[in-house]
């Protein structure tokens, strides 16, 4: 019988656009499956659930680096007058001792940054993204 072996978040790994992110301390993420009720007229109850559109959004927690130049500076996101011409990047989670893929989203982009800075404190920034076709560690084998 296999034992089971609990995944803990120091055996993760986070690559953003390919490189990897060290910045990161927290990472959030759903993928909807889009999964609605079909009512028949004068229905109370459904009768079949069908699958509509996929999404994956989430948020990326992790600490402000001096002279790293934020996100910008790596290439996650653009400058501010480049808005409307920002690049997809790829958001890829795995496994460090096996190497196995836990989420990769080939094209994702991100839609809003925060900053939080306390006074006797770590500078901390966060963002969300929006990913298109969010591959499981399963869907790739």
């Amino acid at each position: 019988m296999a034992q089971s072996i609990t995944l803990r978040g120091s055996d993760v790994k986070v690559y953003i656009g390919g490189k990897v992110y060290p910045a990161v301390s927290d990472i959030r993420y759903t993928i909807d499956y889009g999964r609605q009720e079909v009512y028949g007229i004068d229905s109370a109850f459904p009768q079949e659930i069908i699958t509509t559109r996929v999404s994956v959004q989430g948020v990326v927690s992790g600490i402000k680096v001096k002279s790293a130049g934020g996100l910008q500076g790596s290439n996650i996101t653009t400058k501010i007058y480049d808005v409307l011409h920002a690049p997809y990047v790829s958001l890829r989670i795995t496994d460090r001792h096996t190497d196995s893929n836990i989420l990769w989203i080939p094209q994702m982009q991100v839609t809003n940054e925060q900053m939080q800075i306390r006074a006797k404190g770590i500078v901390q920034v966060s963002f969300s993204f929006k990913g298109i076709i969010p591959y499981n560690e399963l869907d790739l084998t």
